[in-house]
């Protein structure tokens, strides 16, 4: 540590060091940004300049081996996480991995041995878990189930005891994105190893999430596992969360959305921005604001957000990637707070908040619903693959 600060590396300077892990670091006053690692010097020549880092190299070894730092952040391709933790925990070095974690099980499990056997801290940036939407989603359900209260109008055709399958929670995520925003490298199966791998270990990891203590028990998924795919959870608890996932549609339309049937009432959440309720009386609508707006629009919520999308395009006819730089436009999906409360497990000695574990079986649930594609079949989760006995040496 410096001055009572956590020493920083940044390992990885694309554009999602740039404009998340970068601005997250400077707004944290317990972290002090020393490093930046990319195989393009020039490129983190450049962004250290812009964020005040000391040194830059393309070399993560030599950052390994500087005794001042206490915590390297990797956001690089795939396929190099497993080298990078290995070398940094080996030195004592906690690490801040982005998704996912791993992209094969045996990567994970080496992951999960090496973290343990050297005593560090790892947290993986399966980020929505730690959105403000997501959560007060979780919270709704949860105090809903403890004390249900419904409308007056309900409709009850016939007073009965509920059934055992009317007392499970169903969970449904729709994704719609643009494959044309996915360079190759994301579908190489090398470095990216398709969609699911590099993007439904989000929603995997927020199904596990929001029915813990409950754990998956079968997975049935379906269509491509590089490009639009659909899959199916089970969980111990009979709980289920599906998510539809398609690279056909739109930027012109928000990207995802959370509903969840439970306990005769229906919980939404829209893109990260507005929360609902319906068959609870009293239930009142949340809004949450964005994190980076700048123009003229003071409401908030979902239509307030589509108001603002096409207020930022007025007049103009490029590639709307080129608006990143000059006017930053995003909701708040949980990357700042999965930082803080990392920094504050590190500080403090507390639990990661998305540990070795957890990215470990978003990937093993992204691999299993590879399977159940290439099979065509349903999958089980045995319990001695959810719980790996990883002998320490």
């Amino acid at each position: 540590m410096r001055n009572g600060k956590l020493v920083v590396a940044q390992i990885g300077c694309g554009k999602f060091a740039e404009f998340q892990d970068l601005p997250n670091i400077a707004a944290i006053p317990q972290l002090q940004l020393k490093w930046l690692c990319d195989l393009d010097t020039e490129r983190a020549g450049e962004l250290s300049r812009r964020y005040g880092a000391e040194k830059v190299t393309s070399d993560f070894r030599e950052i390994c081996a500087d005794p001042e730092v206490d915590l390297i952040k990797i956001a690089t391709s795939h396929e190099i996480h497993l080298p990078i933790i290995e070398c940094a925990a080996s030195a004592g070095k906690h690490v801040f991995c982005e998704k996912p974690m791993a992209m094969r099980d045996e990567e994970a499990w080496k992951i999960i041995r090496t973290v343990r056997k050297n005593g560090i801290k790892l947290c993986v940036d399966l980020n929505r878990r730690m959105s403000p939407a997501p959560q007060a989603l979780k919270r709704n359900v949860e105090e809903h189930l403890k004390n249900p209260v419904h409308s007056p109008w309900r409709y009850i055709e016939t007073a009965r005891t509920p059934l055992a399958e009317e007392e499970y929670k169903h969970m449904m995520i729709r994704i719609q994105d643009e494959s044309s925003s996915y360079g190759l490298q994301h579908l190489d199966p090398l470095i990216g190893g398709g969609e699911i791998i590099g993007e439904s270990v989000h929603w995997l990891d927020v199904a596990c999430w929001f029915f813990a203590p409950a754990v998956p028990v079968e997975i049935t998924a379906w269509g491509s596992s590089r490009l639009s795919h659909g899959i199916n959870v089970k969980f111990s608890s009979g709980d289920d969360m599906t998510l539809t996932f398609s690279c056909s549609g739109t930027f012109d339309y928000p990207k995802e959305l959370f509903e969840v049937a439970a306990g005769n009432a229906f919980f939404r959440s829209e893109f990260f921005v507005e929360n609902n309720t319906y068959g609870v009386p009293g239930a009142e609508t949340e809004y949450f604001p964005m994190k980076h707006y700048s123009g003229n629009i003071a409401e908030e919520g979902f239509n307030a957000y589509i108001a603002k999308y096409h207020e930022r395009l007025q007049g103009f006819a490029g590639n709307s990637k080129t608006l990143e730089n000059s006017k930053p436009f995003e909701v708040d999906k949980g990357h700042l707070n999965m930082w803080r409360a990392f920094v504050d497990a590190v500080l403090n000695d507390k639990p990661s908040p998305c540990d070795e574990l957890d990215g470990f079986r978003s990937t093993y649930l992204a691999q299993l619903a590879i399977r159940s594609i290439e099979c065509r079949q349903t999958l089980p989760v045995p319990v001695e693959r959810w719980t790996p006995a990883i002998f320490i040496r």
